[in-house]
Order: C-alpha cells, then structure tokens, then sequence
C-alpha cells in the first residue's frame, strides 16, 4: 500500500521514474543518430559535389585518371549510403521503442 501513499503525497511510482529516465535517454540516442544520419547525407551531397568538381577540372586530363577518381569516390559513395541507411534503420528502431515506451506510459 505504500504506492498508494506515494501518490497521496503528490509523488510518482519508481516504475514511472525509471520510465522517464528510459524515455529521455532513448530521445536522446535518437537526436544523436538523426544528426549522424544528417552528417551523413550532408557528405553524400559534399562528394557529388566533389566528383563533379574533377570530372569538369580534369575534362582534358589522362582518361586514366579520371576512371580511377571516379571508381573511388563512387566506392565511398557507396561506403556512405551503406552507412545512412543502416543509421536510418537504427533510428526507425529507437523511434519505435520511444513510440513503445511513450504508449505504455
């Protein structure tokens, strides 16, 4: 009976406390991978820009070069995408359970 005592005198269950802490901690995992997932598509963006920039520099340079250039950064390209989409997955998965958490709540 002392829950009921608990809540007479205006305070909360420590489930509910422990829940809170559960629910501010899990918000803030998903600020941080949201951000990283930003970070990485501002790289994407950041590396198109950049293979743009040697194919028009380099429109008169060794062939060569310019196909090893461009295996490379569509190879980190790739590297990149991989990685924002495991984030975003990540991230759908801790809003859920932030979803989970906030409805048992």
């Amino acid at each position: 009976m002392s829950g009921g005592a608990d809540l007479s005198q205006g305070g909360l269950p420590p489930e509910w406390t422990r829940l809170e802490r559960s629910a501010e901690g899990l918000s803030q995992v998903v600020d941080r991978w949201t951000r990283r997932v930003q970070e990485a598509e501002d790289e994407v963006v950041r590396l198109r820009r950049s293979l743009e920039d040697v194919a028009n520099e380099n429109a008169g340079a060794e062939s060569d070069d310019l196909a090893e250039e461009l295996r490379r950064l569509k190879a980190e390209n790739a590297a990149l995408q991989s990685r924002m989409l495991q984030a975003r997955k990540k991230v759908a998965g801790l809003m859920q359970r932030l979803s989970a958490l906030e409805v048992d709540g």
